[in-house]
């Protein structure tokens, strides 16, 4: 590459690197989250999953209207907006507050993040740095990743977890400042466009609506009315989306691209390499600290193994790419995390960290090798003018899919170690109310509802309490990581599937 390529690739991976901090480093301090607005782990996940949601919601559209109106422009929109949204985190009052500023915050994202994919697709040198460019890109992202957990922790130790999002706010004005100065101006862009607001709107509240009913199922009774409405209503919106797509002067997804087989399944790929990494990373966090009863700052080391491997995995992919094509890349990849999910599952609960760490390891080798050649394959199969909507199109597949599998998780994981802790009560001969066992689930024990349950107990029966959370935690973690390790595992068969040769380029 030339000198110039090189500049805008770092102003990219700078751009990359402030989103990357903010995902994983946000995702750590859940527990601390939980503590400080007394909540519990079925509502602290909205931190993630609004986040995911709007960020993916927003891609689409953020593509397309960088494609109309320049990619650098709507990346400083973005980062604006992001900025924006770090300070409301910072001054938040109560964790609904924190929510809305958490779904703004993907707001800016969706803005950045599909424009930045986009002008390294289209701004480099020759076409065949494009791989490379795209990996150097996540890298910027995944080296964020690394260094999120990091931040989290110093500002846990600094006694608020608010402070994390002052550092939030520092990055994204060094980004700004970046793309304004190093990122050229673009002078043509593509005219008549136009951004399919409907269906946008209609397939983000049928997604709200199905997270929102997986948050409450545990609470309302999951054969209630009320929640059976709230998924039907979810369920008939999700059937409308199609219809309401074929009358839209441009859908989200255009009938040319859909027409294309392998254009499909490498959507698909998108989606299902993200099921135990985005588990992961909410829950080994965690385990470390309930279970094993880590600091925040010692659970972001030891959630090294993944953060670093997606690092540094994403120059690696890059590189790959060309060289063995993304069928194969995308099969061992998928293989490798699938079988890191299952090794939670059958690694002793008395290991310790060695029950997590193979699995650690081989869940972020299994998304180094899917996340960037799924992304870059997609990508690469549009005209360069179509880039930034594909490339907002193949990561909102990728986050919403992200958000529902952590939905699904996290309800799976509140019924079983719910289950768990009741009966291991029992066995113990601890007599404690439904709204009691409740209030203890999930491990967190600080929140001021649980420090009153506990305050009931002799100290025998606080410490055979404090055991059968950390079993019961550790029980719901594994069947969380079962349906990972389903979810991952289709993305094998969809490997399989791919025919490189006929990926070709949509015309459009």
């Amino acid at each position: 590459m030339d000198r110039s390529s090189i500049v805008k690739v770092i102003a990219l991976m700078v751009t990359g690197f402030g989103i990357g901090i903010d995902f994983t480093g946000a995702l750590i301090l859940v527990p601390a989250i939980e503590s400080s607005f007394d909540a519990d782990i079925t509502s602290t996940q909205w931190v993630l999953n609004i986040y995911a949601l709007f960020f993916a919601m927003t891609m689409v559209a953020g593509g397309r209207m960088g494609d109309m109106f320049g990619h650098r422009k709507m990346m400083i929109i973005g980062l604006a907006i992001f900025l924006f949204a770090s300070v409301m985190c910072f001054v938040s009052p109560s964790l609904d507050f924190l929510i809305a500023a958490r779904a703004l915050q993907g707001i800016g994202s969706g803005c950045v993040w599909p424009c930045t994919l986009a002008f390294g697709a289209t701004k480099v040198s020759r076409p065949e740095h494009r791989a490379m460019i795209m990996g150097m890109i996540l890298a910027g992202v995944t080296s964020g990743n690394v260094f999120g957990p990091l931040i989290s922790g110093a500002a846990v130790s600094f006694g608020d977890w608010r402070f994390f999002f002052l550092a939030n706010v520092v990055f994204s004005t060094i980004s700004m400042v970046t793309a304004l100065v190093l990122m050229e101006r673009e002078t043509q862009h593509k005219k008549g466009e136009h951004i399919d607001f409907a269906g946008m709107g209609i397939l983000s509240f049928a997604v709200l609506l199905l997270l929102y009913g997986l948050d409450v199922g545990a609470d309302w009774g999951w054969t209630s009315v009320p929640l059976l409405m709230l998924f039907f209503v979810s369920a008939v919106l999700f059937f409308l989306f199609p219809r309401v797509e074929k009358r839209v002067k441009e859908p989200l997804l255009l009938p040319q691209m859909m027409q294309n087989r392998e254009f499909r399944i490498t959507l698909g790929l998108n989606m299902f390499n993200v099921s135990a990494a985005f588990v992961g990373l909410l829950y080994f966090p965690q385990y470390m600290q309930k279970v094993l009863g880590w600091s925040v700052f010692e659970s972001a080391i030891g959630l090294a193994p993944l953060t670093l491997l997606l690092a540094v995995g994403s120059i690696v992919s890059g590189t790959l790419y060309n060289d063995f094509g993304p069928k194969r890349l995308l099969f061992w990849g998928y293989m490798v995390a699938t079988i890191g999910a299952l090794s939670i599952v059958v690694m002793p609960a008395g290991f310790g960290y060695f029950q997590i760490l193979p699995g650690m390891a081989m869940i972020g080798l299994g998304a180094t090798l899917t996340v960037g050649p799924s992304g870059t394959a997609a990508v690469c199969a549009v005209k360069p003018e179509r880039a930034g909507l594909v490339g907002g199109l193949s990561f909102m597949t990728h986050l919403v899919y992200g958000a529902l599998s952590v939905a699904f998780a996290t309800a799976i994981m509140y019924v079983v170690s719910l289950s768990s802790l009741g009966k291991q009560l029992a066995a113990d001969g601890i007599n404690m109310s439904e709204a009691d066992q409740r209030a203890i689930n999930g491990g967190t024990l600080t929140t001021d509802t649980a420090r009153a349950v506990m305050e009931k107990l002799s100290s025998e029966e606080a410490e055979k309490v404090k055991s059968a959370i950390a079993s019961a935690f550790d029980s719901g973690m594994n069947m969380a990581f079962v349906f990972a390790a389903i979810s991952v595992s289709i993305g094998v068969v969809l490997a399989v599937m791919l025919d490189e040769e006929k990926l070709h380029k949509v015309e459009s």
